[in-house]
């Protein structure tokens, strides 16, 4: 009887044990708890979750500039800097959007564009050429980045997500003391959010990624000078971070909510030439025969960029390794494509055209390859610090003495055998890059080049910028007998649609001040 009472009186104590355990919350638990505190708190001070929720339509103008790394004329030394003017317009209730957003960013391009939806209808307006363009599934979730700007649409998004909040620690920016909680965002982003432990306001939020140049990076964006429209409170300025860098500050110069825009703010200019949508989805990576031993690789990088390799007697060249900032495994994708279309020859050369990242960062897998890269003097140096850096989300791919580099002499240089020529060509300086090759295929009449001359695939070149007046000139100058451009995007163009795109700048006298437009 009494070992009866004792085994009884034991599971009674280990089962009131395992409840009061089952009660305590484990260590993935209290890190919610605890962000969930941060977050209900950070709510309360933005207005409370009423008014934000409360808040169905939204117009921001903004005004600051552009800082652009990795994508200035010169290689190295500080970014160019440009500016930018935007207005955007949101009616997140009725499914509607209006953006007009003119940039100057000092590469040779100028944008001026307008983008109207209105639920499942939306077009994008190129204001300096006047064409129109459909947009293929247009929905206010596509705008969801721009949203992002006001803290609001932010801290909802995070509280819709609840179950995905962690506490990460205490942090200190702009020697303030923040509270900081991670979050997985719909897109799969694990966003960090830090709040001013004083306010409770959020101070900035950010996202790790790989970038193909910089390596282990984050994007991120900062918010300062908070006041009080209404019940909640916005910031009045932004700054953008990527690659350890600046890369936009824009300044708050009006923001409004709930006005109930008219219908006839969503309304686009008339008078425009309508060009074809593109393919709702983009097309797979594609080779196309264009000449004999003379490929175009279509499609990478979710079909912005292509990329041209000519099969040598006993090895094949390579022009471009695109690779966008999100590293995506594009040379991966080409070097199979090629080594499928060219079988049994080693590639042996990597031209890159300029140094900008989306057009350069594909390098590495190229240089695991044993390829020699040709490119400029300037992109050298350049190359080489990318090349040094140690990155835990990069590939781990072993360059150690595998990085070999030729540079251009006296801005010309030409690969040839018995059967086939190519002849590349530094046609800098150009407005977006102080150093940019072509390359140029005297018996097929070909020219391949990057940026300078961009046709869509869906209608006409549009009115040429200086980067393209540039290149027309050079091209004259140098008087190669070419009969098709292909460039690293969109489709291929002839001489005549050139020539067509700088007599309509020439003839409409565009200015490139973007504060005034074109007139």
């Amino acid at each position: 009887m009494k070992l009866k009472l004792f085994v009884v009186a034991t599971l009674f104590v280990l089962q009131a044990s395992t409840a009061v355990l089952a009660q305590q919350p484990n260590a993935s638990q209290r890190s919610y708890q605890q962000a969930r505190r941060v977050l209900d708190d950070a709510i309360e001070a933005h207005g409370g979750v009423e008014a934000l929720r409360a808040i169905k339509d939204f117009t921001l103008k903004e005004k600051g500039k552009l800082y652009a790394r990795y994508q200035s004329p010169a290689a190295e030394g500080a970014p160019t800097v440009g500016t930018s003017e935007e207005t955007l317009i949101i009616d997140t209730e009725r499914g509607f959007v209006f953006d007009e957003l003119k940039t100057a960013n000092g590469t040779g391009f100028n944008n001026w564009t307008k983008t109207i939806v209105k639920g499942t209808e939306g077009y994008n307006y190129d204001m300096w050429s006047r064409t129109v363009t459909p947009i293929n599934n247009p929905s206010v979730n596509n705008f969801r980045g721009q949203m992002r700007r006001l803290p609001p649409f932010v801290l909802l998004e995070a509280l819709d997500r609840a179950a995905t909040l962690r506490w990460v620690g205490e942090d200190e920016i702009g020697g303030r003391k923040q509270k900081v909680i991670s979050v997985i965002r719909p897109d799969n982003q694990q966003l960090s959010l830090a709040f001013d432990a004083q306010t409770n306001l959020l101070t900035r939020y950010g996202f790790l990624y790989a970038d193909p140049i910089a390596g282990d990076s984050e994007i991120a964006q900062t918010y300062s000078n908070y006041r009080a429209i209404g019940k909640v409170k916005f910031p009045s300025a932004r700054v953008l971070y990527n690659s350890g860098g600046i890369v936009q500050e824009a300044e708050f110069t009006d923001l409004q909510i709930n006005t109930k825009p008219a219908d006839s703010v969503f309304q686009g200019p008339d008078g425009f030439e309508k060009l074809a949508a593109g393919p709702a989805t983009p097309p797979p990576p594609a080779v196309s025969k264009i000449a004999d031993d003379v490929y175009l690789l279509q499609g990478l990088a979710g079909g912005t960029h292509n990329i041209l390799f000519v099969a040598f007697n006993d090895h094949v060249l390579v022009l471009e390794a695109p690779e966008q900032i999100f590293y995506g495994s594009n040379s991966v994708q080409a070097l199979a494509k090629i080594k499928e279309t060219v079988p049994g020859k080693p590639i042996k050369y990597l031209v890159l055209t300029h140094h900008h990242s989306d057009h350069a960062g594909g390098f590495r897998e190229y240089v695991a390859e044993g390829a020699t890269i040709v490119t400029t003097p300037g992109n050298k140096s350049y190359l080489e610090k990318a090349a040094a850096v140690e990155s835990s989300l990069l590939p781990r791919l072993s360059l150690k003495d595998k990085l070999k580099i030729e540079t251009i002499a006296n801005k010309k240089r030409v690969f040839q055998d018995d059967k086939h020529v190519v002849e590349l060509y530094d046609i800098g300086p150009n407005p977006h890059a102080n150093e940019i090759l072509v390359a140029y295929l005297p018996k097929e009449k070909i020219l391949f080049q990057a940026d300078l001359l961009n046709a869509a695939a869906n209608g006409n070149i549009p009115i040429a910028q200086d980067a393209t007046i540039s290149f027309a000139d050079r091209l004259q100058q140098l008087g190669l007998q070419v009969e098709k451009i292909y460039g690293v995007h969109g489709r291929f163009a002839t001489p005549e649609e050139l020539r067509t795109a700088v007599e309509r700048r020439r003839a409409s006298e565009l200015k490139t001040d973007v504060s005034s437009g074109p007139k």
